[in-house]
């Protein structure tokens, strides 16, 4: 895809502050540097990832415009540009921009006024010129006032945004609103708007933009030059996304344009400028996953692209542009270059020799709204298989007995698990039954237990009860009961993408429990593996699992050096030194759908749940 000159002026990819660096640890690559790139067994210290700030890279540069001047403090009367401005009443200058708006030869003026009191953001003002002889103020007016379209926070402690920048020979682009400390509210926060001072003041593009208790900061700069040489001034935003802040990894700062044309019908959509911008830092992403030096900053330029992308579409689930005036709903649609950032990512995890990540980063890959392009998608099977070879399975048979899995959405252990002899055992009802997976013979295992579907931590005082979205499109969240106390902890994963998301309790995401001992909770939510501190304070995503003892339903073996993942690939088994992904005809095409799944500790059986029913398989030993 060749990308516009437009584009390329609207991607920077800047080095973000660290907000979210864990006491400020250099950057600890995933296995980076080992011998053993899949082993499982890494000491706790080691265990947690921890990042710094991405080396600058500069795609870009902003959009050109002229800065407001700042009026002094408390004026209603203002002397500025060889005008004189009078505020409305009740009113305090803030800051103007003084030039020929209209074109008639006279200087005009836009100003931002407020209430000399309080966290009111205020208004603009433009102020017309009528060119006469005599002095040059004498023929201005107050003409017309333009205020935000929305209700914003007006609490005690914020702060009032302001800003006002010529952007154009004709517009303005006004930014106000409020920054409050940190607080639940889905209100918008701030208002943003492009104004021409035509022969008719008005505004050309309004959003409204909402800054959610814990989102990353989101910039928008605007420019009103002649972008397609018809004479006319269309109308583009920039918007650019900083590195997020604790829970979610840092990463650099990102930025898209959105285009619109100026039409005799009004704005129309440049839908191509956008889809350049994320083309580019798809590409970006591709360029470093390639090699080992740079494949561990691309998990974090492709979480901050997919950030951007929710932040800014419509149809992102959560955006933070909202309430548009003057072209609707900023709606991005099917993108390849989501999938191409997706894959960049997949290709980083291979580059350095993690399957497990690499397999389930594949998943999201081709989730919508980023489009699937099956030959891709087989070429990122085909990376994937250099590190996971691929193996076919000698005997696959169902299981009689019928698993008692777990209800609901609360995460929980599965129905099957291997004894040390090879057996497998599965949770009913009725109690255990013992399957050989060889000969398929089934009886009950009246010396065993069953083991409880509940998640608690070793000591019993907590149990993960729910992992979901809070429909703020920041990060996802855990909730653990202790007793009669509740702790929400939130985890270092966004929201999928595309995801509608609505209602006072949240939506529930995928979550599946590896192991919980002395270091924590081990889990993998939403394709993240992450570890949750033991008394659930934090959590943080985690680069190896740690050396917990092995707890019966969980997908490892029951020494606990086999992991048994489910994805779209096949099941990825993932042994001390190598991974393998297994598959059978019985099974092609049913890997996502697989649940409960165990391993055995040779890894050469492994079962799992599909639809409510079990099944083993065989296959040969590593």
């Amino acid at each position: 895809m060749k990308l516009a000159p437009a584009a390329l002026l609207a991607i920077a990819l800047a080095a973000a502050g660290c907000h979210g660096c864990h006491d400020d640890h250099p950057y600890v690559p995933y296995a980076i540097g080992s011998s053993e790139p899949d082993r499982l067994d890494a000491g706790a210290e080691a265990a947690p990832v921890t990042s710094a700030t991405p080396s600058v890279l500069d795609a870009g540069s902003a959009f050109a415009g002229e800065a407001a001047a700042v009026a002094p403090v408390g004026l209603s009367q203002w002397p500025v540009g060889g005008l004189v401005l009078d505020a409305p009443q009740g009113l305090v200058f803030v800051s103007a921009v003084v030039r020929d708006f209209d074109g008639d030869g006279a200087a005009d003026a836009f100003a931002v006024a407020r209430p000399p009191e309080g966290s009111d953001p205020g208004v603009l003002v433009f102020y017309r010129g009528v060119p006469h002889p005599g002095p040059v103020d004498a023929g201005l007016a107050l003409q017309t006032t333009f205020q935000p379209a929305i209700e914003m926070a007006h609490e005690s402690g914020c702060t009032q945004v302001d800003r006002l920048v010529a952007v154009g020979r004709r517009s303005v682009l006004v930014e106000l609103g409020t920054q409050c400390p940190p607080r639940v509210t889905s209100a918008p926060d701030r208002w943003l708007a492009v104004v021409s001072g035509g022969a008719t003041p008005r505004i050309r593009l309004a959003v409204t933009i909402v800054d959610p208790r814990g989102a990353p900061s989101l910039a928008v700069d605007g420019d009103a030059s002649d972008r397609d040489g018809d004479g006319l001034e269309d109308v583009a935003l920039r918007v650019t996304l900083d590195g997020g802040s604790a829970p979610l990894e840092p990463g650099p700062r990102v930025g898209a344009t959105l285009a619109w044309l100026d039409r005799p019908a009004g704005l129309s959509r440049d839908a191509g400028a956008t889809e350049s911008s994320f083309a580019t830092l798809a590409a970006q992403a591709a360029g470093r996953a390639k090699t080992t030096k740079d494949a561990a900053a691309v998990p974090g330029l492709v979480a901050q692209t997919r950030a951007l992308w929710r932040a800014v579409c419509a149809d992102g689930g959560s955006p933070r542009l909202v309430g548009v005036t003057g072209t609707g709903a900023i709606s991005c649609g099917s993108t390849r270059a989501l999938e191409e950032a997706g894959l960049a990512e997949v290709r980083a995890y291979v580059t350095q020799g993690d399957a497990l990540r690499a397999s389930l980063a594949l998943d999201r890959a081709e989730k919508a709204p980023a489009s699937r392009t099956p030959a891709r998608a087989a070429e990122a099977r085909g990376w994937i298989e250099q590190v996971a070879p691929l193996v076919t399975a000698r005997a696959v048979r169902a299981v009689s007995a019928v698993p008692q899995s777990g209800k609901g959405h609360e995460p929980a252990w599965g129905a099957l698990a291997f004894e040390s002899s090879g057996k497998l055992l599965v949770r009913t009802r009725a109690g255990v039954v013992r399957v050989d997976a060889d000969a398929g013979d089934e009886a009950s295992a009246d010396d065993v237990t069953a083991w409880p579907a509940a998640v608690t931590s070793p000591d019993g005082a907590l149990r993960w009860i729910e992992t979901y979205d809070a429909c703020d499109g920041v990060a996802l969240h855990a909730t653990f009961a202790g007793g009669d106390d509740l702790r929400d902890v939130a985890l270092p994963v966004a929201p999928s993408l595309g995801d509608r998301c609505s209602g006072s309790r949240g939506a529930p995401a995928r979550a599946l429990a590896v192991a919980w001992g002395p270091g924590g909770l081990e889990a993998i939510v939403e394709g993240q593996p992450l570890l949750v501190a033991p008394e659930a304070s934090r959590a943080s995503l985690l680069a190896a699992l740690l050396d917990s003892p092995a707890t019966r339903g969980a997908p490892r073996s029951p020494d606990g050096k086999v992991l048994v993942a489910s994805t779209s690939v096949g099941l990825l088994v993932r042994g001390a030194s190598r991974a393998r992904l297994l598959r059978a005809p019985e099974l092609d095409g049913t890997g996502a759908e697989q649940r409960d799944c165990a391993v055995s500790n040779d890894a050469t059986h492994v079962a799992c749940v599909r639809a409510g029913k079990a099944w083993v398989g065989a296959w040969d030993a590593p």
